[in-house]
């Protein structure tokens, strides 16, 4: 049901995007179907073998393993794991979302994958060697780990808590 919210909610969004930009005219509609055409041959190959990837991962990964370390009824110490495995996975969002949507198929819980989601955005730990560190520097790097680390944990908390999975 919620996938046909999304669905819904998105398709919605474009159609009024589209027609916002046809009322504009001024040549926005087939610049903005350009741009979209330019990134979806950069995005298309990468979001395949993402998705084919978390494919065989799903695959390869025994369902009683994902149930029983980031299951629906692992709670706390699922959503910590969930939270370490997010911020170790690399890649970009098409990988982290493939995986997290491959590992609810195989029975892990969406709290936990909220977790796992939330944990990716913050402390992806790639991101924050090659990006966060050398840019603005250790020091403020570890003081937004430090204050953002209890989020994923909450987050997946607050999913249980409300029933949103």
């Amino acid at each position: 049901m919620s996938i046909l919210i999304a669905s819904v909610l998105l398709y919605g969004a474009v159609a009024v995007l589209g027609a916002m930009a046809l009322r504009r005219g001024e040549g926005a509609v087939p610049e903005a179907l350009s741009i979209a055409w330019e990134q979806a041959k950069m995005i298309a190959p990468r979001l395949i073998l993402a998705v084919l990837g978390a494919g065989f991962i799903a695959a390869l990964v025994p369902p009683e393993w994902v149930a029983a370390f980031v299951g629906r009824d692992t709670g706390f110490a699922g959503l910590l794991l969930a939270s370490l495995i997010g911020a170790l996975i690399p890649g970009g969002p098409m990988l982290a979302f493939a995986i997290g949507g491959a590992a609810l198929e195989v029975g892990a819980g969406p709290p936990q994958i909220m977790a796992f989601v939330c944990a990716w955005l913050l402390f992806n730990l790639n991101r924050t060697l090659v990006w966060d560190i050398p840019i603005v520097g250790r020091r403020p790097a570890l003081q937004r780990l430090a204050l953002s680390l209890p989020l994923p944990v909450l987050i997946g908390l607050l999913v249980a808590q409300l029933g949103l999975a």
